[in-house]
């Protein structure tokens, strides 16, 4: 199975819906939570002169999260958090991006992980359901169940309830998962 194909599956058994898919990259969304993976060649560095070109070939502009797909996924994904600074600094443009590094000898694992940290970031935009949870464990008032969903977890191998839950008055975001 191409790697294309992996990741969509991935993400359409975790509620994505697909918008886009190119032979590189896909956009994905979740309710309001909006992504793009981006596979790059194993032989490949970005180079980018100017950086908005940047933000124009990854289409940076309309997404929360870029998951980048590679074998040296973490050097590729420094180097486009330091340009999305730059970019901030030099051009006064803040992109609210966040950026989550997918190694492709741990495809499965790895993209599970940063879809719950997705999640995880961005509880409003993903948000599902709006019920009571648990207490908080900082201030103990109850707190918010914010997203909720059931998944097969690749890491766990087996069935996994998923909760995000959030004390507004302390800020406090708590990311649960319960084994089935």
């Amino acid at each position: 199975m191409k790697i294309i194909n992996k990741i969509i599956e991935e993400f359409r058994n975790r509620g994505f819906r697909i918008k886009v898919i190119h032979d590189d990259s896909i956009k994905a969304d979740l309710n309001k939570l909006r992504v793009r993976v981006w596979i790059t060649p194993s032989d490949y560095f970005p180079w980018w002169s100017n950086l908005l070109d940047m933000v124009d070939e990854l289409e940076l502009n309309d997404i929360n999260a870029l998951f980048v797909v590679s074998e040296r996924p973490y050097v590729i994904s420094d180097y486009v958090v330091n340009n999305l600074s730059r970019i901030r600094y030099w051009f006064n443009k803040e992109l609210n991006i966040k950026v989550y590094a997918i190694n492709i000898d741990r495809l499965e694992e790895d993209l599970e992980d940063g879809i719950n940290l997705v999640i995880t970031n961005f509880y409003r935009e993903a948000s599902n359901v709006a019920l009571m949870g648990s207490t908080c464990p900082n201030c103990g008032l109850p707190m918010t169940i914010m997203y909720s969903s059931r998944y097969y977890s690749r890491r766990w191998r087996t069935w996994v309830n998923e909760y995000v839950e959030v004390c507004e008055r302390c800020k406090v975001v708590s990311h649960k998962l319960i084994l089935s």
